[in-house]
């Protein structure tokens, strides 16, 4: 078999006789398996026409789109690095992801990112001169050359680059075929670990049909979607699962699926209240890290507490430690460390290349408790941690009590240092629409309950609403932003 992951997949799909099955949708139009390889294979063409070699890093500012789907496999055909990004961010932060990334080439759509054209980056086209007339059927070495590389989401400082190999990469090898009319679709998008795999490799590797949206779906839009094109898996952040239980038609569409699973951050007991009645054990509950992949997996409906997240992935092995790294008891709080194959650390500059650690213990920054029965439990991340008068404040643990209100959608809450020179905690609120006004009585309500049944130190002194908490593009709430200047939202 070959060791270029682009032509495994090929060969993989070619083995199972799926060459006229419709592998993506996106609108009215479709493509087959055997259309996406013929031209990805037209796009490898066009890179070694544009002078690039195997190892150069092309920079694809794209939507989710079959050009996106043709120009990742066509670099990695062509033994090219495929850097994916997130073409809607702001101008500032895209530039900043080009000046990191480095890249031989830019590769634009003119309708989200046609700017960088002339922008003077770097060597910039769009899809349509690449596509080649006839198909490059040569593929590049692969194996532990690199083919892929990805922003981290950027939730602690500037994102960092984070390399795959071809070897790193699924290829079809798995053993999983999807049921003929397995149809997915991903909110997370293919810029993000989870969406690329999710879409793209799931497609490829399991025959599974995938919907595509070039612009980023609203829940309304991906109602919309689900019910159009009969979707039977739905793959969102916890975050736009709440904003899609608001819309009026949800129960409908969401009844036919036969899987939702959320990922990208963490499932609040809220949320996990408000899904299980309504998918129960359809409902899967994914914890992965983009330098890692994945951690633990499980089924809410399987367990009674709401901090509970699943069993590791096979062949994981976790732990608990303390900040000395002494390994923990049963049951007990301490940063979970996880058994990985490799870890990719992200770097500066893509011309660092790749950092890679083999068979390490990776410290995930996350606090957790893993239970008798091997479940990991997640409590929220080490590095939000808030110091209240001299005592330690997870922010979580008073997140989920503010969203166990039946008026609050999201909350978030962070340290504010006050103008006399003290610290306490602030609350950020989102409230449910159409609940009531949402002021300084319901912010007094809030506090009360948490005054109620929380210690001092974790009772937020006040409450500031927002019409949505700050995050980025894969869900995650953006805390340093909350932090700033004692809280920019204020």
């Amino acid at each position: 078999m070959s060791d270029n992951v682009a032509q495994r997949l090929a060969e993989h799909v070619s083995d199972q006789g799926w060459g006229e099955r419709v592998a993506f949708l996106i609108d009215d139009e479709s493509a087959t398996f055997r259309e996406v390889f013929a031209e990805a294979a037209r796009v490898a063409g066009g890179y070694r026409s544009a002078g690039l070699g195997p190892g150069d890093r092309v920079l694809l500012a794209l939507p989710d789109s079959l050009e996106l789907i043709w120009c990742l496999l066509g670099a990695w055909q062509a033994g090219l690095v495929a850097v994916p990004v997130n073409v809607q961010m702001g101008r500032d932060d895209l530039a900043r992801d080009v000046a990191t990334a480095e890249p031989a080439l830019i590769v634009v759509d003119p309708d989200t990112a046609g700017w960088l054209d002339t922008a003077g980056l770097g060597p910039t086209t769009e899809v349509k001169p690449l596509v080649e007339p006839e198909p490059d059927t040569r593929f590049a070495d692969g194996g532990r050359a690199p083919a892929l590389a990805l922003f981290t989401s950027g939730t602690t400082g500037a994102p960092k680059l984070c390399f795959f190999r071809h070897d790193d990469l699924p290829a079809g090898d798995r053993g999983t075929v999807a049921e003929p009319d397995a149809v997915g679709l991903s909110v997370s998008r293919m810029y993000f670990l989870g969406g690329l795999s999710v879409t793209l490799f799931t497609a490829l590797g399991t025959g599974q049909t995938a919907v595509l949206s070039r612009p980023r779906a609203t829940p309304a839009a991906a109602l919309a979607l689900m019910r159009r094109h009969g979707v039977t898996s739905l793959f969102a952040q916890p975050s736009f699962l709440a904003r899609l239980l608001l819309e009026p038609d949800h129960a409908e569409v969401l009844g036919r699926l036969r899987q939702v699973t959320a990922a990208g951050e963490v499932l609040s007991a809220r949320m996990r209240e408000r899904l299980l009645p309504v998918l129960g054990d359809r409902l899967v509950n994914a914890y992965g890290a983009t330098e890692i992949g994945g951690i633990a997996i499980g089924r809410p409906a399987a367990y009674g507490q709401p901090s509970a997240v699943g069993p590791a992935f096979d062949g994981r092995p976790v732990r608990v430690v303390d900040p000395e790294g002494t390994p923990l008891p049963t049951g007990e709080r301490g940063e979970l460390h996880i058994r990985v194959p490799f870890a990719t650390r992200g770097v500066r500059r893509g011309s660092l290349g790749p950092d890679r650690l083999t068979d390490v213990w990776w410290p995930t920054g996350d606090l957790a408790t893993i239970d008798e029965d091997g479940v990991i439990h997640a409590h929220g991340r080490l590095d939000d941690v808030e110091v209240i008068g001299g005592q330690n404040v997870v922010p979580g643990e008073v997140e989920r009590l503010i969203e166990s209100h039946p008026r609050v959608l999201e909350a978030a809450v962070s340290a504010v240092r006050r103008p006399a020179g003290d610290t306490s905690l602030r609350a950020y609120v989102v409230a449910v629409p159409g609940s009531g006004p949402a002021g300084d009585a319901l912010g007094e309500e809030l506090v009360g309950l948490a005054r109620s049944r929380l210690s001092w130190y974790k009772v937020p002194y006040d409450v500031v609403w927002l019409d949505a908490l700050p995050r980025n593009g894969n869900g995650k709430v953006l805390r340093r932003l909350l932090r700033a200047e004692g809280g920019q939202f204020a």
